[in-house]
């Protein structure tokens, strides 16, 4: 898998670890999300900036609470 961020650390791991599907974590890394940020957004805010729909960023912030 190829990410367009160049940055590394533990962060990227935290997302690497979530069970989600590779292209949202991909998309989380390349947006500068960190599961900590994950947590502080809501599900409308994290669907409009990932633009994705509602439910799949449920999915998402429900995989960063485990």
């Amino acid at each position: 898998m190829a990410f367009v961020s160049r940055r590394y650390d533990d962060t990227i791991d935290e997302i690497m670890d979530m069970s989600i599907a590779d292209g949202l974590k991909e998309a989380l890394v390349n947006s500068g999300f960190t599961r900590k940020r994950i947590l502080t957004y809501g599900t409308d805010e994290l669907a409009s900036v990932l633009k994705i729909e509602q439910y799949v960023s449920n999915i998402v912030l429900e995989a960063a609470k485990q």
